[in-house]
């Protein structure tokens, strides 16, 4: 049975930034033992989500490689995450757009579950898979 690690933000953004020599090298082997088999890494869409928001706010990497870099981290079979085709869904709709992530993620549901949003926020009209209702 492999055992699982629920993961928190910052050992994510430490194993892509490569800012903290020893905690990457830490990260670094986890992720490795992840894929050897040995372990399998939880993450919560909270957690992908704080991992936007420090990526782009406190260390300004372009949208497009935060995507593609989590993404991959996500699609990894030994990683889990509920609703990981909506959060890759949302990672693309976040690197297509200048849409904030968490909006992206709204959108993403709402079109794969063809629910209506209810918002005031203009950015879920750029979304033409995305029906905006407020009543």
């Amino acid at each position: 049975m492999n055992k699982r690690r629920l993961v928190d933000t910052n050992l994510i953004v430490r194993y892509l930034v490569q800012d903290h020599e020893k905690h990457a090298e830490a990260a670094g082997r986890l992720f490795e033992a992840c894929d050897r088999g040995d372990v399998v890494i939880v993450v919560l869409p909270s957690v992908l989500a704080e991992c936007v928001f420090v990526l782009e706010s406190f260390y300004e990497h372009p949208r497009g490689d935060i995507a593609s870099a989590l993404g991959r981290l996500i699609s990894s079979p030994c990683v889990e995450i509920d609703g990981a085709a909506i959060h890759l869904d949302a990672l693309d709709r976040y690197r297509k757009t200048k849409v904030h992530f968490v909006d992206c993620l709204i959108a993403a549901t709402a079109a794969t579950e063809n629910m209506p949003v209810a918002s005031f926020d203009q950015d879920f009209r750029k979304f033409t898979d995305v029906r905006v209702e407020i009543q």
